[in-house]
């Protein structure tokens, strides 16, 4: 072997390369002491915009700041000294600092300190758990009277805020008709069993639920309804939607199953013809223009792309065979799944192309052939939220399926309705 004697130059260069590289690693072992040991430190140096000075990934680090930095302006000293102070006293008091989601939980209800009703640093967790420890903090906070379990989700939103006000509404003894804002027309029956919904569903799923419980609907059907595209919907058109309830709801027998085929229909038909009415019209005729409506589905003529939604796909190799987890993010793509799945996921392509939706395969290989479609999957991505599962002519899916879809979810950090 011939020995290549380098430069002085470039001697210097490699020492500098290493000890830099040192440098690194020590300035990381010190971070990593104080993330995990004296996490205080950290939000003390967050709370003087002092740099980290090392990058990371810990995602509670960056939503910390990012709470801080929601109260830069300098009228709101006040706020953020107060939001400081909470933070140390949680981390050092409980477990709701272990991630970025209960962080948020715990901003929003500093954004809301107004409507405490008593001292938050006398505040003790009975729990060990994070989200039992999220529920009775809002409890201590807002509530003199029981309030629904669905209801402690409206701390983890980002954007609409308006559910906390009716949590602390209802906490204060409040009735469900008066909460104010209700984005749809809510009777005092619908109040009754929003107070009785389910604690799996979201927000949006419980405000649906009770609306179909107070027309006079079956559980059933209520639970499909709320777990169906009019809990993920932009609030509109809400007379209208109303209107399909009741008609559903007196148009006599069928088959529940079929009812979030129809519901795609008649939102397709909204949405080309903002005039389109159901006057005059009955649930069989509706389910025959809706039977016609999907053959029109099955070919595409005018294919449409859309970017990836961002979510990662999912691949587990068992024995001979491989289950992979694809989203399709074209129109034939999902008219090609629709006929061979029989049924009607090609409608979905506005919703994917306006970012609304995202579908996704769940295939089982073996030596790269494709042998089984076992499931194609909606997600809204409004609420990050597994809302339909179909195998094939819209049956349910296997308990195999279940499993490798509630992995993928769980990987993913997506919540699944637990009526698929």
């Amino acid at each position: 072997m011939i020995m290549v004697k380098k430069s002085k130059m470039e001697r210097e260069k490699q020492l500098q390369l290493t000890q830099d590289k040192e440098a690194e690693i020590q300035q990381a072992l010190l971070f990593s002491r104080k993330r995990f040991k004296k996490f205080n430190e950290i939000i003390l140096q967050l709370y003087n915009n002092e740099e980290l000075g090392v990058s990371c990934s810990d995602q509670r680090i960056w939503k910390i700041k990012e709470c801080f930095d929601s109260f830069s302006s300098n009228a709101k000293v006040i706020e953020r000294r107060k939001l400081k102070d909470v933070f140390i006293h949680l981390n050092d008091n409980s477990e709701l600092l272990s991630n970025a989601e209960h962080i948020q939980a715990v901003y929003n209800m500093v954004l809301f300190r107004v409507y405490w009703i008593r001292d938050f640093f006398n505040w003790a967790p009975s729990s060990k758990q994070a989200n039992m420890q999220m529920m009775e903090l809002a409890t201590y906070l807002f509530c003199k009277y029981k309030v629904p379990t669905f209801l402690y989700k409206c701390f983890y939103e980002i954007q609409n805020r308006q559910p906390v006000y009716w949590l602390i509404h209802i906490g204060a003894g409040g009735k469900v008709r008066d909460m104010g804002k209700v984005p749809i027309p809510f009777t005092n029956r619908m109040g009754h069993y929003f107070l009785k919904a389910a604690a799996t569903f979201s927000i949006a799923e419980a405000l649906r639920w009770a609306q179909v419980k107070g027309l006079g609907g079956e559980d059933k059907l209520a639970e499909k309804m709320a777990y169906s595209w009019l809990s993920t919907k932009p609030y509109s058109h809400e007379d209208f939607w109303e209107s399909f309830i009741v008609l559903v709801i007196n148009g006599g027998m069928f088959n529940v199953n079929k009812i979030t085929e129809l519901i795609d229909y008649v939102r397709e038909a909204k949405r080309e013809n903002e005039n389109y009415s159901l006057k005059g019209r009955s649930l069989q005729s509706l389910f025959r223009q809706s039977d016609s409506w999907h053959q029109r589905f099955a070919v595409v003529t005018n294919n449409k792309a859309w970017a990836p939604c961002g979510i990662q796909g999912y691949r587990v190799e068992k024995k001979s065979e491989v289950f992979v987890m694809e989203e399709l993010n074209e129109s034939r793509l999902l008219a090609a799944e629709g006929r061979t799945m029989k049924h009607c996921v090609s409608s979905y392509a506005y919703y994917c192309e306006k970012g609304r939706a995202a579908i996704f395969s769940l295939r089982r290989y073996s030596d790269g052939i494709l042998l089984d479609i076992m499931a194609t999957i909606e997600v809204s991505l409004q609420r990050l939220r597994v809302v339909q599962a179909k195998a094939k002519m819209n049956r349910p899916i296997s308990d195999e399926a279940r499993k490798h879809m509630e992995a993928w979810a769980k990987k993913e950090g997506l919540t699944t309705s637990p009526y698929l």
